[in-house]
């Protein structure tokens, strides 16, 4: 395991990356792992569904109640939904927060396999839920609540700061994963390291790639986003190996320390 202050020296002494190199790489990487990327997206489906149903039938419930001869009465679905959901809203963000906790516990576990697989290691679904277990579960809601903590943060100071902070965010996951032994305050340090250090092209990237999803998803009507979401996190992972790569081949899934 690296130390604190080695993975600080590590990007701080790092070279310069090619954007033809990582864009290719990470084309390689996505033909390694594409069939665990869309269990990932369909993993993410499945814990949201519930979420999704509870909330929006009562909602066409209502729409249809306050529709007559196919005009919609703006006024009475107005009040509709404040007396129907009014009461509720904090439980409902409470219920979304818990969610998206749970979808983000999936994404660590992907960057596990991604790091699998890229060494030529096999994985097996439960790797998926790996951040699931009691002596894990921990220290990564606690990540997953601090990531939460800075966005809203950022976003609360207006757009410039969340522009320049979502780069270092990006980093939080692969940095957690890959060096569990941190503190989160350490984990926070070294992702914003590592995001400050590549900034530019990480954005870039991201910007690049985001077109190229959106137009994937337009030809293919929505579906190419079960096959190619997943491929905004590939980058991450490159750049991390490549500024501060890995020790000796090891188990891909070690008991996470507390």
């Amino acid at each position: 395991m690296f130390s604190f202050q080695s993975l600080l020296n590590k990007i701080q002494t790092s070279t310069l990356i090619d954007f033809g190199d990582l864009f290719n790489e990470s084309l390689e990487l996505f033909k390694k792992v594409w069939v665990q990327g869309l269990l990932l997206q369909l993993f993410s489906i499945l814990i949201m569904l519930p979420f999704i149903i509870s909330f929006y039938l009562p909602y066409f419930n209502i729409v249809l109640e306050n529709s007559s001869n196919g005009v919609m009465d703006s006024v009475a679905l107005s009040q509709a939904l404040i007396d129907e959901y009014g009461a509720s809203l904090v439980w409902i963000y409470l219920l979304m927060l818990v969610v998206s906790l749970v979808s983000s516990l999936l994404y660590l576990g992907f960057y596990k396999i991604i790091k699998a697989m890229d060494h030529g290691n096999s994985v097996v679904i439960s790797d998926f839920f790996y951040f699931f277990k009691t002596p894990n579960v921990g220290k990564a809601l606690g990540l997953l609540l601090a990531y939460l903590g800075i966005t809203i943060l950022a976003a609360l100071l207006c757009l410039f700061p969340l522009v320049y902070a979502i780069v270092p965010l990006m980093f939080m996951l692969p940095v957690f994963v890959y060096n569990s032994h941190l503190s989160i305050s350490e984990v926070i340090r070294v992702a914003f390291s590592l995001g400050n250090k590549k900034w530019g092209i990480t954005f870039l990237t991201l910007v690049l790639n985001s077109i190229l999803l959106y137009v994937i998803i337009l030809v293919t009507c929505g579906l190419g986003s079960l096959f190619f979401s997943f491929f905004l996190y590939l980058p991450q992972y490159i750049i991390y190996k490549k500024v501060i790569g890995f020790e000796a081949p090891e188990s891909a899934f070690q008991e996470i320390d507390s």
